[in-house]
C-alpha cells in the first residue's frame, strides 16, 4: 500500500490509500507522516520529478564501484573514469543512432498510456479542452494547450497520458509535440555530448623544488583484523535488503551427505 500511495499522481487518490494504511498499521502511518508526505508521495510533490521516485540509482552505482572499491585513491578515480567513458560512449552511440520523435523509453510510455484508454470517447469542449469518457464512465479534462490533465499523469511525468493522446488524435496533432522538451532525442544526445577526459600522467606536471625535498609518510594507523568489509554501510532510515537463503542445501563432498560442508563433517573418517 505504501508503493501505491507513493505512485498515485491525484491527491484524492492518495487520500484513500493512505486512509488504508492508517488502518491498518498506525505506527507506519505516523512513521510516514514524520518523514515529510512530499518527500515520498508524487502527489505531493512541489516540483519535477518526472518518473523518479527512488534512490535505487545509489544502490547501482554502488555496485559498479565494487571492482575497484578495495584500491587506492587514484586508482578508483581511474576505475571511475574507465567506467564513465565506457557508459559515455554506448550511450552516446545509441542516442545518435535513434531516428524518432521520441526516445524508445517515451516510446513505450505513450503505447501502454494508450493501450489504457483504449475504447474512450470523446467530448470536445473547446478548441483546446476536450472531455474523455472511459469506458466505466470516468470522465477526464483534457487541456492539451497547457499540457494538463485532471488524472494528473500529464502534469507529473510531462508524458501525455492516454486522455491526452485521445483528444490529441482527434485533433489530428502528434502526440510527440506535447512531450516535454528535456524528454526529447535532441536533449538525449546533448546528455552525452560532454566527454570525460583522461587524466594527466604525473611526469608532465612541474612540481616546485621543495615538494621534491619532503619525505611523506603514510598515515598512522591501526588496520584491523579481519577481512575488510566491502558492502556500503546502511543509512540513517534505510533498511538493508534481506539476504536470499539458498535454494540449494550445502553437500558435503568426503561423506556426500546434505546439510553441511566438509569443513563441519563429523563422520568418522
Amino acid at each position: 500500500m505504501v508503493i501505491s500511495a507513493a505512485w498515485a499522481f491525484r491527491v484524492g487518490g492518495f487520500r484513500k490509500i493512505y486512509a488504508d494504511i492508517r488502518a491498518a498499521s498506525p505506527a507506519c502511518a505516523v512513521y510516514l507522516h514524520k518523514i515529510g508526505i512530499a518527500h515520498w508521495s508524487r502527489a505531493h510533490f512541489p516540483g519535477d520529478r518526472f518518473n523518479l521516485m527512488t534512490s535505487n540509482a545509489a544502490e547501482k552505482l554502488n555496485k559498479a564501484l565494487r571492482g575497484g572499491r578495495n584500491s587506492p585513491i587514484l586508482e578508483l578515480l581511474k576505475f571511475i573514469q574507465d567506467m564513465m567513458t565506457r557508459w559515455f560512449k554506448a550511450r552516446r552511440i545509441k542516442s545518435q543512432k535513434h531516428r524518432g520523435a521520441c526516445t524508445p523509453e517515451v516510446d513505450k510510455v505513450l503505447t501502454a498510456n494508450l493501450a489504457a484508454c483504449k475504447g474512450s470517447k470523446i467530448n470536445m469542449v473547446s478548441s483546446w479542452s476536450v472531455q474523455v469518457v472511459g469506458l466505466f464512465g470516468e470522465k477526464h479534462q483534457v487541456l492539451l494547450k497547457e499540457k494538463k490533465c485532471t488524472c494528473r499523469m500529464f502534469d507529473k511525468l510531462k508524458i501525455p497520458c492516454g486522455h491526452a493522446m485521445i483528444a490529441a488524435d482527434s485533433l489530428g496533432l502528434p502526440y510527440s509535440s506535447f512531450v516535454s522538451e528535456t524528454l526529447k532525442p535532441s536533449e538525449w544526445v546533448q546528455t552525452y555530448d560532454d566527454l570525460v577526459t583522461l587524466p594527466e600522467e604525473s611526469v608532465d606536471y612541474d612540481l616546485p623544488p621543495e615538494m621534491g625535498q619532503k619525505n611523506v609518510m603514510p598515515p598512522n594507523t591501526h588496520r584491523p583484523s579481519g577481512r575488510p568489509k566491502e558492502t556500503r554501510i546502511p543509512s540513517i532510515g534505510e533498511v538493508p535488503a534481506a539476504r536470499v537463503k539458498k535454494t540449494v542445501p550445502n553437500k558435503c563432498t568426503r561423506c556426500l551427505g546434505v546439510g553441511h560442508n566438509r569443513a563441519r563433517c563429523k563422520a568418522p573418517i
